[in-house]
Order: C-alpha cells, then sequence, then structure tokens
C-alpha cells in the first residue's frame, strides 16, 4: 500500500499514497497497496507516505521558491484539507468533479470523469496543486535519504514490512507498507508510526547538523 503526505503526506502489497504527513496529521505517504500519501489518508494493502515542504527542525536543503503551495510535514489533517481546497475547487470548475487529492480530502465525490475533461482540468489548475512535503520531493537531493531513513526506523520500531517504493509515484517519494503477504500489521503499524519517524528523523539530522 502507498501513502502520499505526512504525507507527506503518505498501500499493502500494493501501494498507497501519503506521504507523508506531520507527526500529528500523517501527511506522509505510505504504499499499502496503492494508496496516495499521507499517514492520516488511508491505503489499501500497501502504504506510502510523502512529504512536502521542510518542517521546522528539518535538515534537508530549504525547499526552492515556487508558486505552488507545498505540504509540510508538521501539518495537521484540517490544514492539508485548507492547502487542497483551493485546486479541488478549480479541478470542479473545469467539470473534473470526482477528481481529489492523495490526502485529506475524504467524502468528496468518485464521479467517472472522462480522461480528456481531467487532463484538461489538470492542466488549468496544476498552478494550484500542492508540492509534496519537501523531505519526500524527488526535487530535493536529500530526499531519497530522509525517507530512507524514516523507513529504517519503521524497522526499529518492530514495523516489518516497509521500504521505499522504486520509482517514486504521484511526484513524491512513497513508502511501501505490508509487503507481498498484505501484512496488514505492517500496514496499520506503518501509518502510525510514519509521522512520529518523520520527526524522530527530523531531529536527528538537525542534530547532526548542529553538532557537525
Amino acid at each position: 500500500m502507498t501513502l502520499r503526505s505526512p504525507a507527506p503526506f503518505v498501500v499493502a502489497s500494493a501501494f498507497i499514497a501519503i506521504a507523508a504527513a506531520g507527526c500529528s496529521s500523517g501527511s506522509h505517504q505510505a504504499q499499502v497497496a496503492a494508496l496516495p500519501t499521507s499517514a492520516a489518508s488511508g491505503g489499501s494493502p500497501s502504504a506510502s507516505a510523502s512529504a512536502g515542504a521542510p518542517a521546522s527542525a528539518s535538515a534537508s536543503a530549504s525547499a526552492p521558491a515556487s508558486s505552488r503551495p507545498r505540504e509540510r510535514l508538521d501539518e495537521s489533517t484540517s490544514q492539508l484539507e485548507a492547502l487542497d481546497a483551493p485546486w479541488n475547487k478549480c479541478l470542479a470548475a473545469h467539470g473534473a468533479n470526482g477528481k481529489v487529492s492523495g490526502k485529506g480530502t475524504s467524502g468528496m465525490s468518485a464521479a467517472v470523469v472522462p480522461p480528456s475533461v481531467e487532463a484538461a482540468a489538470e492542466a488549468a489548475c496544476a498552478n494550484l496543486k500542492p508540492l509534496p512535503p519537501w523531505q519526500y520531493d524527488p526535487a530535493n537531493p536529500q530526499a531519497m535519504g530522509f525517507v530512507q531513513q524514516v523507513v529504517a526506523c519503521l524497522h526499529q520500531h518492530g514495523v516489518k514490512y516497509a521500504q521505499v517504493q522504486n520509482p517514486p509515484g504521484q511526484g513524491q517519494i512513497e513508502i511501501a507498507l505490508g509487503g507481498p503477504q498484505n501484512d496488514q500489521a505492517s500496514i496499520s503499524e506503518g501509518l502510525q508510526l510514519i509521522p512520529t519517524c518523520d520527526q524522530q528523523v527530523l531531529r536527528e539530522n538537525a542534530s547532526n547538523s548542529t553538532s557537525s
């Protein structure tokens, strides 16, 4: 399952994209079977977590300036929903009413949208689509190392099946939970622990940076 944010965000045998999210929000990405990102976002068999703009203690390089909004690892579910709102509103205005972001948009209609309409809406609203947390953004040269540290943290906390999804998913690096066995314990524990591990790795990297 793959997750998007906190979220990143943040799927089981398959992956859920989450990425991943903040400590409290779970905006990471975790792939549990093929789910979009955010610890807050649910997923099926494998979950993936993505991380957005750096949190206050981020050890990664600062995210470059962008006209697009960017998720943060320390955002709550309500903050992520507010961040996604302009993008979802724009998509709906262009006829893609069933299109929602990977995390924090539960409860929206899942109406089928013709591919041509969806593509046109995505293009028209691209400048409003939130970027993943900087720690999970492939544009960040330190992101892969960060996510690998998060996976190591999950293993240290007893999550048996967790790995970095390769290649990256929906514009972000994701974490796959559950393995080929679709291990439910790894999925549920991983989704709960990704926000904690995000913050732990941020603190450790910040501490190492200060001491070096």
